[in-house]
Parts: C-alpha cells; structure tokens; sequence
C-alpha cells in the first residue's frame, strides 16, 4: 500500500489495516490516531511526528523505522519488533510494549512514563535521559508462599550420652546410698 491510498482510506474513515505492508514508506506527520496495524509492516518506513496515538501496532513491524517526535501515547505495541528504531523524543506515555523486540532502539529523551515494557528485549537499547517515570520493566516479584514447618521432632540422644548420665546418675544415687 502507498501512502497516499492509506491517508484517503483514512479520512474515509477506515480504521482497520491489518496486515498492510508500508516499508520504506514515508508517513512523516501522518495521523493515523486509533487505527489498527495488527501484524503490519513499517520496515524503515519514515514515521517522524506521526499521530500514533492509542493505534493497535501488536505484532508490527517497526525495524529500523523512524519514529522521533512521534506520537505514541497509549499506543498498544504487544510482540511488536522495534530493533534498531528510532524513538528519540517520542511520547510513549502509558503505551503497551509488553514482549517487544527492542534491541538495538533508540528511546533518547523519549517519554516513557507509566508506560509497560515487561517481557522485552532490551540488548543494546539506548535509554539515555528517556523518562521512565511509573514505567513497568519487569513483572512484580510473587512473594513465595513459605510451607508449613512440619512438627518439631525430638532429636535422638546418642546412646553414650544417655550411658554417662545413667552413670552419673548411678553415682549419685550410690554415693546417697552410703
């Protein structure tokens, strides 16, 4: 698909573009608010300040695309693969990208407040100055149910030590005896 058939397809009112392949495509400052990219394709595509706000990107293809200054709040990005994208500056707040490929990603000065990133591949990512207030990196550790201490049993006494105090005790009673 061109861009300029998904903006017409846009403004008609289409929301659904599932599986659409846009690599290489350039969509700098395109709005595409809401709409649904499931498993679609943006490979090196040019998204600079784009409108991504709350659009389904699961399973998409983002590798190596630019995405600086876009905008990317409450954006789902679930199994998305991101390696190598640019997101310097983008506003990622409160977005999904739980199991994410995101080796390589560029996230400079970018917004990630309250944002879900457990399960992803961080390799090599650059997160300088990126803002992660609230953000989720790891799932919060499950306290460990402790099991029931079984009752304490007595330990045996090893049969010398019960001897002596026999025999201490024998001597005692012997020396009372006379």
């Amino acid at each position: 698909m061109k861009a300029q058939e998904l903006i017409q397809r846009y403004n008609s009112g289409q929301r659904d573009f599932t599986g659409v392949n846009l690599d290489y495509t350039n969509l700098d400052k395109i709005n595409l608010q809401g709409a649904n990219f499931t498993n679609a394709s943006f490979r090196q595509a040019n998204l600079q300040e784009a409108n991504l706000q709350e659009a389904n990107l699961t399973q998409a293809n983002l590798e190596d695309a630019d995405l600086r200054h876009s905008n990317l709040v409450k954006t789902i990005l679930h199994q998305a693969s991101l390696s190598g994208a640019s997101l310097i500056q983008a506003n990622l707040q409160e977005a999904v990208l739980t199991k994410s490929n995101l080796e390589d990603t560029n996230f400079t000065k970018a917004n990630l407040t309250k944002s879900n990133l457990i399960g992803s591949n961080f390799t090599s990512a650059n997160l300088q100055d990126a803002i992660t207030n609230n953000a989720k990196f790891k799932a919060p550790v499950k306290k460990k149910r402790t099991p029931a201490k079984p009752p304490e049993q007595k330990a045996e006494v090893p049969n010398k030590i019960v001897e002596k105090k026999t025999e201490t005790e024998q001597e005692n009673q012997e020396k009372k005896d006379t």
